[in-house]
């Protein structure tokens, strides 16, 4: 099956942990030539490592705006163009809300909310002028749910990323440009390394009776960055094995 996505750039934020590891193996499995992003070098050269064919990586924190521009710039001059955009770069602080700090609210929302703004907004400039592109926005269930107690400030930061999928897709849908996100719900990565008698508190409301792998978030990655996907714009698949339906 052609997705399309052959001989196509792919930037892709987290890539060093579980879900971002998978969406840029998925996406260099499929032709297209990857430009690997997270903060962790370690972790982000073990993924580089199973790549095979032309691709880059860049060791960057997106906390800030100036690195997110840099990002896409260096992209755009490894590879001559930018085509497919996943922002799966995120962190998540459990803490009660009362025990919410101005730096832990800061830190969410700039690695969680901002950084994907300003990405979106780099690589659209850069798409736009090519007539072509696809965006893949991480959010979360908790986008629609409100977390749990003490996911409550990474939640509102997700709810933040749907309502920007939806302005840029709107934005730049006759620029040829898709814009979509994905909720995944509990997924088997350090996010959810959670104390036992929590985790099966968890799963137990999962329909599915588990919680899912990270390449299983990759087949929906692959679909959005696709041509199979030209008419599908702000839109938010959910990816939590029933946990959230709507």
């Amino acid at each position: 099956m052609d997705l399309g996505i052959k001989g196509r750039v792919a930037l892709v934020t987290g890539a060093g942990g579980g879900i971002g590891r998978e969406v840029a193996h998925a996406l260099a499995g499929a032709g297209a030539r990857v430009m690997a992003c997270d903060i962790n070098e370690e972790t982000l050269t073990q993924t580089f490592s199973m790549l095979d064919g032309d691709h880059a990586m860049s060791v960057r924190d997106l906390a800030g705006i100036s690195e997110c521009e840099a990002l896409v710039r260096e992209t755009v001059e490894r590879f001559g163009r930018l085509d497919i955009l996943v922002n799966v770069a995120a962190v998540l602080l459990r803490v009660p809300i009362e025990e919410v700090t101005e730096s832990m609210w800061d830190r969410l929302m700039n690695v969680n909310l901002k950084s994907q703004f300003f990405l979106c907004r780099e690589a659209c400039r850069v798409m736009a002028r090519q007539r072509w592109g696809r965006i893949v926005n991480f959010t979360s269930q908790g986008a629609f749910t409100g977390g749990f107690a003490t996911s409550t400030a990474y939640a509102i930061s997700k709810g933040g990323v749907v309502t920007l999928t939806k302005s840029f897709a709107r934005a730049y849908a006759d620029s040829g440009i898709c814009v979509n996100a994905i909720a995944p719900g509990g997924i088997d990565t350090e996010m959810m390394r959670l104390p036992e008698q929590e985790l099966e508190k968890f799963t137990a409301m999962i329909p599915m009776g588990r919680l899912g792998r990270p390449n299983e978030l990759a087949g929906a990655v692959l679909f959005l960055s696709s041509e199979w996907a030209s008419y599908v714009t702000g839109a938010t698949i959910d990816v939590t094995g029933g946990q959230l339906m709507r």
